[in-house]
């Protein structure tokens, strides 16, 4: 479960934009887009359960100013009886796109160690990366983390505004 939760969660962010959160587009004057995305708390949390296919147990988001606190329970494979998994999650703006960074994980109220939160860490930054390249045209301008809330602004070139 440890592996799956953290890189589900991480990686959930970006699945995000399918279907769970609200979009407002405007056109700027050049002829692109400015795309804003709000995502509650409840529809991160249900992202995150969706991308790890948690049958069982309980995922939740807690949206702070500036990072979130996510929490998944549930029985891992071997043992029926419930583990818990917790860490802090930021987001950031990287070259244009989404970057994301794990810390403060605990598997159990037991600190997971620093090595293998940085090959997470690794990880999710490789996704990430993989993520961008599948839409050229669309330029992450920020993110914030807000009570209830996380909110993506994007400008997205259009054929109008490649001139």
């Amino acid at each position: 479960m440890k592996n799956r939760v953290f890189l589900a969660s991480g990686l959930a962010v970006l699945g995000l934009f399918a279907g769970a959160c609200q979009l407002d587009v405007e056109r700027n004057t050049d002829g692109s887009l400015q795309i804003e995305a709000v995502i509650s708390e409840d529809d991160i949390a249900a992202e995150i359960a969706h991308g790890m296919a948690a049958d069982e147990g309980n995922v939740t988001v807690d949206l702070r100013n500036g990072y979130a606190l996510i929490t998944a329970e549930g029985p891992t494979e071997e043992d029926p009886l419930l583990d818990e998994a917790s860490f802090r999650m930021e987001l950031f703006v990287v070259d244009g796109h989404l970057g994301a960074e794990v810390s403060d994980a605990k598997w159990n109220d037991i600190d997971i160690p620093q090595a293998m939160v940085e090959v997470w860490n690794e990880e999710l930054a490789r996704e990430l990366e993989e993520g961008a390249k599948e839409d050229p045209d669309s330029t992450l301008v920020s993110v914030e983390i807000k009570n209830k809330e996380l909110r993506f602004e994007f400008r997205h070139e259009t054929e109008q505004s490649k001139g």
